[in-house]
This record gives C-alpha cells, structure tokens and sequence, in this order.
C-alpha cells in the first residue's frame, strides 16, 4: 500500500511539473558571427563598432529581451551605448522561433550592417549553448546558459 501511494504521489509530481510554465533564462553572448567579444560589426571609414556583451533572456511567459553594449570608436573618439530589443519566442523541442513584437521590416538596415535586434530562428544544444541565426540569414550569435 505505501508503494501504491508513492507511485501516486510522484504520479501527481510529474504531472504538476509538466504543465508548470518553463523558468526563465539568461543566456550571456560569447560569439558573434564566428568572433568572440568584443567583435567588430561595423566599419566605415575610420569608425568601427564593436558588440561588448549581450544577454539574452528568454522569460516563462514567451517573451525575449536581447540587452547589447556596443563600443563605437572613431579615431580617438569612444563611445559605449546599450539597447534593448524585446519580443515574443516559441520552443518545438530544440528550436525556438523569435517574433519581433514591432513587426516592422523598415527598421532594417540596407547594406552590410549587421542588425544584432533582428533575431530569427535558434537551436539548443545540450552543452547550453544557444546558436541563434539573424534574419539576414548569414549571421550566427552563439550565447551560453
């Protein structure tokens, strides 16, 4: 009898644990486009911009957050300034699929800027890496856990 109720109890557990809602998670940027930080992701002219670090959490209630800092050198000239881009995720198994809550494609840049905020499509890997693909199709961001 008292294996009946253990099996019953850990039953209930395991239900409870199933339909609770995912925790939310910090992912820290290591790599961008291959490049570990800082790594540049503009250059014009005499200026370059470099991505200093980024967090990117993924909330229990569907909603990312991606906080960048980026250092901006021109000549002598340096200037660090941080953004913060939000929107709505879904997860099917080791994909997750990122939704821009904007929804405005004319914020894009034309040319060969890379826009870090327009977040496509990532895998999980077991090691707790996060491999996220921009929407420009040819830029990876590699985050951990």
């Amino acid at each position: 009898m008292t294996d009946t109720i253990m099996v019953q109890a850990l039953g209930v557990a395991l239900a409870v644990a199933a339909t609770t809602a995912p925790t939310t998670q910090t992912y820290r940027l290591l790599e961008v486009a291959g490049s570990a930080l800082p790594a540049e992701v503009e250059k014009e002219g005499d200026c370059r911009e470099y991505v200093t670090r980024g967090d990117l959490t993924l909330g229990s209630d569907s909603l990312w957050s991606f906080r960048v800092t980026l250092r901006e050198a021109c000549g002598e000239r340096a200037e660090v300034e941080t953004e913060t881009e939000h929107g709505r995720y879904s997860v099917a198994g080791d994909t997750v699929q990122f939704f821009d809550d904007d929804d405005d494609d004319d914020d894009r840049d034309i040319g060969d800027d890379m826009d870090l905020e327009d977040l496509k499509r990532g895998i999980f890997a077991a090691d707790g890496t996060l491999s996220v693909r921009l929407d420009d199709d040819q830029t990876t961001l590699v985050f951990r856990r």
